[in-house]
């Protein structure tokens, strides 16, 4: 929330960014990841990635840190959730579950993906182990049909979505050499998580969690992985206005533009 009044409180000017400005934390990007340099084009959800984990990992008291004592770090605290992974035998029933944190959610988009809804749906509906792709049980001691489901079991309480748009294969109309996807993917105002946790009759899991309010979107403008422009829109704390910043101009934008 500091961060983002931050922004919005400067946003009444048109930003003149000059040079000097920007070329140290141009200089020190590097020290997040090597292949961050300057003049090359990069990608916004990759920065995004590399400086919380800098973050994170800037939290620790050593790099053997166990993962239930990195859980509480600043940066887990305010990004971070669990997925649950389970994998159900369906001939004796046996359930093994295994928990794993994140800091964003990343969804795949589909040939028929029309929303982000649709593409939660997906990430989360139950999957068939079935013929070479049979699931080994330990309690029937061979290979068995089985259901593999992944939910949410801990909601963060700032939920960040990545939708992968660019794809790297030679079918299915994702094509080669980085092509997007570039259909409008609708997404509304709220979003309300809670039908894929672990808690919403699934069993286990904490309740009061997984609803939320849009306060931001990051949009690329291009055709291309290895081309283009990102910008982004970014709702006011105080008085919800929404402002479009786009390098050092910021405009007002209406709520309509934005769903766009």
């Amino acid at each position: 929330t500091l961060l983002l009044d931050t922004f919005t409180g400067l946003s009444v000017f048109r930003l003149r960014v000059m040079q000097k400005q920007i070329v140290p934390i141009a200089r020190a990007l590097p020290r997040l990841s090597r292949q961050f340099r300057l003049g090359r084009q990069e990608d916004a959800h990759e920065l995004s990635r590399y400086l919380i984990d800098a973050m994170h990992e800037g939290s620790l008291p050593s790099k053997k840190t166990p993962p239930a004592l990195a859980d509480t770090t600043f940066m887990h605290q305010l990004f971070g959730g669990k997925f649950r992974s389970q994998v159900k035998c369906l001939t004796c029933g046996r359930e093994s579950n295994t928990l794993e944190s994140f800091l964003d959610v990343s969804l795949e988009l589909g040939k028929k993906t029309a929303s982000v809804g649709h593409a939660l749906r997906c990430f989360t509906q139950k999957e068939i182990l079935d013929g070479s792709n049979k699931y080994k049980c330990a309690r029937c001691n061979r290979l068995v049909r089985a259901s593999k489901q992944m939910l949410v079991s801990e909601a963060p309480p700032v939920l960040t979505v990545h939708l992968k748009r660019f794809g790297f294969g030679g079918f299915g109309g994702f094509g080669g050499g980085g092509a997007k996807i570039d259909r409008h993917i609708e997404f509304a105002k709220k979003l309300d998580l809670r039908p894929h946790m672990v808690s919403h009759g699934h069993g286990g899991g904490r309740s009061g969690q997984g609803r939320y309010a849009l306060h931001a979107v990051l949009v690329h403008s291009g055709r291309s992985v290895h081309s283009g422009h990102y910008y982004a829109f970014v709702r006011s704390g105080k008085d919800g206005q929404w402002y479009c910043m786009d390098d050092s101009r910021v405009t007002c934008v209406r709520e309509e533009t934005v769903l766009k």
